[in-house]
């Protein structure tokens, strides 16, 4: 199985860890390979997810966290609707620890090869953007590739 999607690597060092993921064939998202891969602490963890900061935060962020689902999941239908609730409160936590007055939840799931997500393990971003940094360009998060023209 895919379990990461090399081409939407954003950086040189995630490229390499990403191509050794790949070689060892494994979710680097699930339980068992997380700190293998994920050099970052945990900041919290619920029943359904964890909460870590992005080791490869988007440029423009001054923070950038991923909430990960604790089960193997690739798409919404598959998580407990609890789920939802739980992933929720985590953020708002995690905004009142963090002081972020505003960003953006973010989360692509489903058919993986038509999206701009690196690993195939449901996860979502809480994006704190960086607006007092005057060299701030605004933080760009790819939802999906480009369209395949119609012939």
């Amino acid at each position: 199985m895919d379990y990461i999607r090399l081409e939407n690597a954003r950086t040189d060092e995630q490229r390499e860890i990403m191509q050794q993921i790949a070689k060892d064939n494994v979710c680097p998202f699930c339980s068992a390979n997380l700190a293998e891969y994920h050099k970052k602490d945990i900041i919290s963890e619920g029943k359904y997810w964890l909460l870590t900061e992005n080791q490869w935060p988007y440029e423009g962020a001054k923070n950038h966290l991923l909430a990960i689902s604790k089960e193997h999941v690739e798409s919404l239908g598959d998580l407990d609707p609890e789920a939802g609730a739980e992933l929720f409160k985590l953020f708002q936590d995690a905004i009142k620890e963090f002081s972020i007055e505003g960003g953006t939840l973010a989360l692509r799931f489903g058919n993986h090869s038509k999206y701009a997500s690196t690993v195939r393990h449901l996860h979502a971003h809480l994006i704190d953007p960086d607006v007092n940094n005057s060299e701030h360009g605004g933080v760009k998060f790819t939802v999906s590739k480009p369209a395949t023209p119609r012939k």
